[in-house]
Order: structure tokens, then sequence, then C-alpha cells
């Protein structure tokens, strides 16, 4: 299988420039798009603030920010992700603007582009459905902050194909993820046992059973 190229990462918000970060970081190039120049400018202030934290930090040296940053291109073209291997959508959970994002994405990107959704709510299968592709369309659900944070639930759908799903795995790994492999459900693994972790905690809270630090502290 052929490995990795170029990734695209649509949305450069929190959740999308911390892909972008983490993907340039681990020697992947990869285009960072938006819709407004001011927001790919504000993704790609947010990812320097943390490389350059990292530098006093002692975790990177300049000259390695400096390739980090190197790797990557902030746009608002969306053909600068045609010819990426895997395009990955960290968009606002809204799914009009997914689905019309992934419409875009069909049009424009190879036929042998992989597009990969980072809900965490919706089903991957509703928005493979608008496109084309079906077979190359997979769920990649990163957890905050995913510069940091190792796992990942790579999630596909009924159709997606098995080249799909090992070149995906391979993604993952190649950036540092420890990704599992989950059904198209909703809330998928995690979010399936910590929402109940949540509305537990908030009751212990309510029933007077443990304060906020206790509770902070169990968890």
């Amino acid at each position: 299988m052929a490995s990795i190229r170029k990734i695209g990462v649509i949305g450069a918000g929190n959740m999308g420039s911390g892909i972008v970060q983490k993907l340039a970081q681990e020697g992947i190039p990869v285009v960072m798009v938006d819709i407004k120049d001011e927001f790919v400018e504000k993704g790609m202030n947010t990812i320097k603030t943390l490389l350059y934290e990292g530098i006093e930090r002692k975790i990177f040296t300049q000259e390695q920010v400096d390739e980090i940053l190197s790797r990557i291109t902030g746009t608002t073209d969306l053909n600068a992700v045609s010819d990426a291997d895997i395009v990955i959508e960290a968009v606002f959970e809204d799914k009009d603007v997914k689905t019309e994002v992934f419409k875009k994405l069909d049009r424009t990107c190879s036929d042998h582009t992989i597009l990969a959704t980072n809900t965490s709510s919706f089903y991957v299968k509703e928005f493979a459905e608008v496109t084309k592709r079906p077979d190359r369309f997979i769920g990649l659900h990163y957890f905050y902050h995913p510069a940091k944070n190792r796992l990942l639930e790579v999630i596909p759908h009924d159709t997606t194909s098995r080249e799909t799903v090992e070149k995906s795995l391979l993604a993952a790994k190649l950036h540092g993820k420890t990704p599992i492999v989950v059904k198209d459900a909703p809330g998928f693994v995690v979010n399936r046992f910590f929402v109940p972790f949540l509305n537990e905690a908030a009751r212990i809270l309510e029933e007077g059973v443990a304060d906020i630090p206790t509770i902070e502290e169990a968890g």
C-alpha cells in the first residue's frame, strides 16, 4: 500500500488546527483549509503559540518548530486538497454544514482521495451517502487536544472498503495515534461511556455525596 504523502484538514478551529499540528509534528505535509483568511490565520497562530510554548518547555528546538511549520499550508482554496491522500473534515457539529463540505470535496478531490469526518454525534454513513465514493469514506474521531491525546476512533460504515480502513489505520499510526476500530453507531465507543460518567458525576454533586474537587480527583 502506498504511504501517506499529503493530508488535508477542513476547519481551522481548535480541533482542526490541533489535528494539523500533530500531523505536521510527525512529518506529514498537511493543508489546512477554512472559508476565510482570518480563520486560517487564527488557526495558524494557535499552532504557533503551542509550538513556541513547546520551545520554552524544552520539548522542541527552534529548528524543529521551523520544520513543523514548513509542512503546513494554510489556505481558503479547497483545490489545495484535491490531490491529498486523505481529507479530514473538522468543522463544527452542524449536519447541513458538514454535508455541504463533503459535496464540495467529492467534486474537488481526486478519485483516490479518502474522505473522513471527525463527527462525534452523527452517523458516518449519512455523510458518505452524499458522495460518489462511499467506499472511500470513513470516520476519524479525534479527542481534544488532538496534538496531545493519542486516542483515535476509526469508524468504517457498512460499505467502507478494507483498503480505506487499512490506509486510515496507517495514517493514524504515522502521526502517533492509538487507533481503535469501532462500528458506526451513535456515540461510537468513548462517548457512550463518557456521557453516562458525566451524568453520574453531576448526580453525585447534586445529592451532596461529594464536592467538585473530590469528584475530579476520583475521575
